[in-house]
């Protein structure tokens, strides 16, 4: 169990009513810099989070990263009253399981006016997964990820990006991760000077615009178009061949590269091969069943004598990354590097990177799964 919290109060009543349950203690973090660090270092497996409804000092964005890395963690926003209410009765049932607290935090609102407004306010936020060379184990690259603001916990991709897709918002989601990315990264620190890449389906990677239109959302963040990289996503396919190739060498000329993402074991697209991307993305079931299965491995070695630079998606072990580094794959992006961070965490997961500590595995919780 997790608590995130400054109420000397309910810190208390948890831990009393945890002890009462039998279960070994919580962890309980309550600055800034505990969170911080708990975020870089990957700390995550909790089956509950404890929330102090109130102001924190602790920057929503890690809130809202130590929620993700436990996915399947009960969340409860409780005030200190709340947690002291019927002597301590309530808190034991709710972490007992027979008490609940009700969030709407499934999904975003499904109303196509409310969505577009919630683009261009602030509801949209990014997260950024480190990606590193295999063989210098430095950090060459980051992938925005979206997500979306919501109470106690933002909101992953699946539970926004679907209803904005079948609405016809892609165009305007894809402008709002790129305009933020860029000026997310045009604040980093000068030793951060690496790309960052974004998802584009092929429908608007092909619009006759794109360039132009890509110009446009760096405008105001003066982001050089040369760090801004683009992931073509698999969710529609490339029917013409030709003009997608006329489309990667426009953008190639403006200074994007672009990336095919989610390459799958017999993947349909082989064909695309042959086109001028500046990189392939293995899926993260390709990248797991290298160690089993020849065939995946003999795939990824014919893409690597082929001089494709290949980033696999889904590292999370050490002898993973060593089979990279044999098969001759590029760069590795997974948990076992980080886990997608707010733009505020990535210095400080640089800097753990570099050193010694940051080359091991991840820390584990020290945390029971209650």
């Amino acid at each position: 169990m997790l608590v995130l919290a400054c109420d000397p109060g309910l810190i208390n009543a948890t831990q009393a009513a945890v002890a009462e349950l039998g279960a070994p203690p919580p962890v309980v973090l309550r600055t800034q810099r505990e969170v911080l660090r708990a975020v870089v270092t990957s700390v995550s497996g909790f089956s509950h989070l404890i929330l102090e409804d109130g102001d924190l000092p602790i920057d929503q964005s890690l809130v809202d990263a130590m929620a993700e890395a436990s996915p399947a963690a009960i969340i409860s926003l409780l005030t200190p009253e709340a947690a002291l209410s019927e002597d301590g009765a309530f808190l034991r049932g709710l972490l007992g399981g027979t008490r609940h607290l009700a969030h709407d935090a499934n999904r975003a609102s499904r109303n196509s006016n409310r969505l577009q407004a919630g683009l261009q306010g602030n509801s949209l936020l990014l997260r950024y997964q480190p990606i590193i060379h295999v063989r210098t184990r430095r950090l060459v690259l980051v992938e925005a990820l979206a997500r979306w603001r919501s109470e106690p916990v933002a909101l992953t991709p699946v539970n926004f990006i679907p209803a904005m897709e079948q609405m016809g918002l892609s165009r305007p989601l894809a402008a709002a991760v790129t305009r933020i990315a860029a000026w997310d990264m045009s604040r980093l620190p000068a030793r951060i000077d690496i790309p960052v890449s974004v998802n584009l389906p092929a429908p608007e990677l092909d619009k006759r615009d794109v360039v132009a239109w890509l110009g446009q959302q760096l405008r105001r963040s003066r982001f050089p178009r040369q760090r801004l990289m683009i992931e073509l996503t698999e969710t529609a396919p490339v029917r013409d061949l030709s003009r997608m190739a006329r489309t990667l060498r426009r953008l190639k000329a403006a200074g994007h590269g672009v990336l095919m993402d989610d390459y799958l074991l017999d993947d349909p697209r082989q064909r695309l091969l042959r086109l001028d991307f500046a990189g392939i993305k293995l899926d993260r079931s390709l990248v797991q069943s290298l160690p089993r299965s020849a065939r995946a491995r003999n795939q990824v070695l014919r893409m690597a004598r082929r001089g494709l630079v290949m980033t696999a998606e889904g590292v999370s072990s050490p002898a993973l990354l060593r089979t990279l580094r044999v098969l001759g794959v590029a760069r590795a992006q997974g948990f076992l590097m980080g886990r997608p961070l707010p733009v505020a965490a990535l210095p400080a997961w640089n800097q753990r990177w570099r050193s010694a500590e940051g080359l091991a595995r991840p820390a584990k919780p020290h945390a029971s799964r209650t």
